[in-house]
């Protein structure tokens, strides 16, 4: 059921991105279903592959030398701060992230306009390619059309909902102040694994990038730049990229109450 007029909140939608011409007219497609085009904020890092050229949002150019995730997170940080002051409730999210509350609860618009916490935790899902039953990804066709499979992964449960600053950790999926505020029936559900070759191409793109020494050095974001054959099928397949809180995958059949979400 919706919010009454007067106590819904006016939404925005703020992310960061570089050359995702495969994720980002995915995440514009779902999310334009629920913002408007002058409440969805897009940080542009540079990105030189034309995938942000479409319009049907705010475009903000944003620039630093070398992939730095200190930065990134002040970045964005600044412009949900910015942004919470016009706007009562920010959804921040990658360009891979698709948020969404359980279809049986309602969709998302439903879920931001009577919002009313300080913060919320979506639950973290990984969609997972299995390329000996499923073909290669077609853009041309729903996401979730076209997989079968998921898992949680608790690695990537996300502070994207907010009234107030939020106070990210690197990476964006925690808080430095360890705060959690779980909500069941709210979702991330991070496409990063929904292809194989599209997943391995986007490793050697990244790895490829001009990296912070820092960041480097204490092994943020190495996940990230896995590309060597065995060793990117054995993180593909077998790996959840936060392997201190989760041993192994607990792959599970989407439901098809989803299958339209995306």
């Amino acid at each position: 059921m919706r919010a009454p007029p007067e106590t819904r909140q006016r939404s925005a939608l703020l992310t960061i991105v570089r050359d995702e011409g495969v994720f980002f007219p995915i995440w514009l497609r779902y999310y334009s279903r629920y913002f408007a085009p002058e409440d969805i904020y897009v940080l542009d890092h540079g990105t030189t592959d034309g995938s942000t050229d479409v319009g049907g949002f705010n475009r903000i150019p944003v620039s630093h030398r070398t992939v730095d995730n200190v930065w990134m997170v002040e970045q964005m940080e600044a412009h949900q701060r910015r942004l919470l002051e016009s706007y009562d409730v920010v959804l921040s999210v990658d360009a891979d992230e698709i948020v969404a509350p359980d279809p049986n609860w309602g969709t998302l618009d439903e879920y931001l306009s009577g919002f009313q916490e300080e913060f919320v935790t979506c639950l973290g899902y990984e969609l997972l390619h299995l390329p000996d039953r499923e073909p290669p990804f077609d853009p041309s066709r729903p996401v979730l059309e076209q997989r079968n499979h998921w898992f949680v992964a608790y690695g990537y449960d996300k502070p994207s909902v907010a009234t107030a600053p939020t106070p990210w950790a690197l990476g964006f999926h925690g808080r430095t102040d360890e705060r959690r505020n779980i909500d069941p029936d709210l979702r991330l559900i991070h496409l990063h694994r929904m292809d194989y070759d599209i997943c391995h191409a986007r490793h050697q793109r990244w790895r490829n990038w001009k990296w912070r020494r820092k960041d480097l050095r204490r092994s943020w974001g190495t996940h990230n730049r896995i590309s060597s054959d065995e060793e990117f099928d054995q993180w593909f397949f077998t790996g959840t990229c936060f392997e201190e809180e989760q041993d192994e995958l607990l792959i599970e059949r989407i439901p098809k109450r989803w299958k339209s979400l995306v």
